[in-house]
C-alpha cells in the first residue's frame, strides 16, 4: 500500500477538520451526485483516507453501500498517496486491485476516475471519485468538471474545520438548518418564536427586564433550541430575517404590556444580536424606526452582543455608538467565557455586561471563580455600568451573589424561559420574597 511521503501530517490534517463518522450532509451529496452526472457515470463517492480505512462522506448511485472499506482496497489511497488525478479504465487489469471487495463483489467496479481533495494545509484528504461497471475511458472535459467539483467540496470542508474551531459543528445542528430553503419557509411560516426569560432585581424578587430568547416551534419535532440552529442561520443572510421577526416580537411585547397589563412600570426586553446583524449599514436605524412605530423609548430596549463578536474597529462599533444614541442599551454578553477583552469594555459605547454562566455555575465551589466575579462587579460600578448574572440555579448561588455585589439575576432559580402567552400572567403575580 502506497503511502503519502507526508503521512503523518496528512493524517493530522484529516483529523483536525472532524469530519469522519459523521452523517450524510446534503453539501457532499450533491456534489456526488453532480459529479456522476458530469462524468456520465452512475455512480460517485466522496472519500476520506484514513489510516487503515476508507471512509464515505457521500455514495450516489450504489444502493446500500457500505460507510467504509479497508484502506488496503481503495483506490482513491492510491491517487491521495500519489497526489495527482487518477484514471483506471480497466480495474480488473491492475493487480493491486483485482482482488478488492468493491471490484470482485459487489457493486463490481470496473473503471475509475478520482480526484485528491487537498485541504488548506495543502496535504490530500481523500478524492471525490467516480466509478462505472463497465471499462471505459474519461474525457478531458469530464476530469476537469470533476476537478472543480472537488475544489467546492474542499470548499465545504474548510467551512466545517473554521465552524468546529468556533464550536459550531453541523453534527450539533438539526438537520433541517442545514437547509437554507428550509429555513427561509421556516421563517416565513412563522415558526422561530421568541420565549422571554426574566432577569430579576435578587433583592425584590421583581423583574427588572426580559431576555427574548428565539426557539424553533418544528412541525414534526416540537420546540427545539437554539442550539440546535442559530449557528447554521449566521452562516446565511437568514440572519437578518430572523432578527428583524425576533426585534419586532420583543418590542410588540413591551408595547402590548404597556396598553393592557396594568403595570406601573413595563420591564424592558433584551435581544440578542449577532455580529452579521450589527454588521450591516442601517441597524441602527432600523431599530429606530421599530420604536418610534410603537410610541416606545430607546431605553424600553437593551441590545445584547457576544463576546466572542470582533467589535473593535468596525463598521460594529459604529452601529452600537448609534444606537446608545437612541438611549438604548448596550450589553456585552457571556463576560467571562474567555473571549472578552478590556479593550470591548473601555472603548465600546456599553451600558451594561452580563456574567456568563460558566462562572456563576461554580462561584461556590471556586476561589478563582468568585474572584473573578467581585472583581468583575467592582470594575463595572466604577465604570458606571449595570452587570447582571446568567444561569443562576440555587439559591446558595444567589445568595453569593448578592453578597457579593450583584444585584440583576436570571436563571432557571427565579423562572425557565416562558412562552409569550404566559408573560402578562407571570409579571402580575404577587411578587415573591426572598
Amino acid at each position: 500500500m502506497w503511502l503519502h511521503p507526508r503521512e503523518d501530517e496528512r493524517l493530522a490534517s484529516l483529523l483536525s477538520y472532524g469530519i469522519l463518522d459523521t452523517v450524510f450532509e446534503p453539501a457532499y451529496d450533491s456534489a456526488a451526485r453532480l459529479a456522476a452526472r458530469a462524468c456520465n457515470a452512475p455512480a460517485a463517492m466522496v472519500t476520506l483516507v484514513d489510516r487503515d480505512r476508507q471512509w464515505f462522506k457521500a455514495v450516489y448511485g450504489v444502493e446500500g453501500f457500505v460507510r467504509e472499506t479497508a484502506r488496503s482496497d481503495s483506490i482513491c489511497s492510491d491517487a491521495v498517496a500519489c497526489e495527482s488525478v487518477l484514471v483506471i479504465e480497466d480495474v480488473l487489469s491492475a493487480p493491486r486491485f483485482a482482488h478488492s471487495a468493491l471490484v470482485a463483489g459487489a457493486p463490481g467496479i470496473r473503471a475509475y476516475a478520482g480526484v485528491p481533495l487537498i485541504g488548506r494545509d495543502a496535504l490530500p484528504l481523500g478524492t471525490l471519485c467516480v466509478v462505472d461497471w463497465r471499462r471505459r475511458g474519461f474525457s478531458h472535459s469530464e476530469l476537469e468538471d470533476l476537478a472543480a467539483l472537488a475544489r467546492s467540496v474542499v470548499t465545504h470542508l474548510e467551512l466545517r474545520r473554521v465552524d468546529t474551531s468556533l464550536g459550531r459543528d453541523s453534527q450539533c445542528l438539526l438537520r433541517d438548518a442545514l437547509d437554507s430553503l428550509r429555513l427561509r419557509r421556516a421563517i416565513e411560516a412563522g415558526e422561530f418564536v421568541n420565549h422571554y426569560q426574566p432577569i430579576v432585581d435578587m433583592a425584590t424578587g421583581g423583574t427588572y427586564a426580559l431576555e427574548a430568547l428565539v426557539r424553533w416551534r418544528h412541525p414534526e419535532l416540537g420546540v427545539i433550541p437554539p442550539a440546535l440552529f442559530l449557528a447554521a442561520l449566521e452562516r446565511t443572510g437568514l440572519m437578518h430575517a430572523l432578527g428583524r421577526s425576533v426585534l419586532s416580537d420583543a418590542l410588540d411585547l413591551v408595547a402590548e404590556l404597556r396598553s393592557t397589563s396594568g403595570l406601573v412600570k413595563v420591564p424592558k426586553v433584551a435581544v440578542n444580536v449577532s455580529g452579521t446583524q450589527l454588521g450591516s449599514s442601517g441597524f441602527s436605524g432600523t431599530v429606530a424606526e421599530e420604536l418610534s412605530a410603537r410610541g416606545l423609548m430607546g431605553s424600553d430596549l437593551c441590545i445584547e452582543v457576544t463576546e466572542s463578536v470582533p467589535l473593535l474597529g468596525t463598521e460594529v462599533a459604529a452601529e452600537l455608538v448609534e444606537l446608545r444614541s437612541y438611549g438604548v442599551g448596550i450589553a456585552l454578553d457571556d463576560y467571562g467565557s474567555g473571549n472578552a477583552t478590556a479593550g470591548q469594555i473601555l472603548e465600546l459605547p456599553l451600558s451594561a455586561i452580563k456574567l456568563d454562566r460558566s462562572l456563576v455555575g461554580v462561584v461556590t465551589v471556586s476561589e478563582r471563580a468568585r474572584a473573578i466575579v467581585v472583581s468583575t462587579l467592582k470594575l463595572a460600578e466604577q465604570l458606571g455600568l449595570q452587570a447582571s448574572c446568567e444561569g443562576i440555579e440555587t439559591t446558595a448561588q444567589r445568595d453569593l451573589l448578592v453578597e457579593s455585589g450583584a444585584r440583576l439575576g436570571q436563571g432557571w432559580l427565579f423562572s425557565m424561559p416562558l412562552e409569550r402567552e404566559r408573560i402578562q400572567a407571570h409579571l402580575t403575580r404577587p411578587e415573591p420574597g426572598r
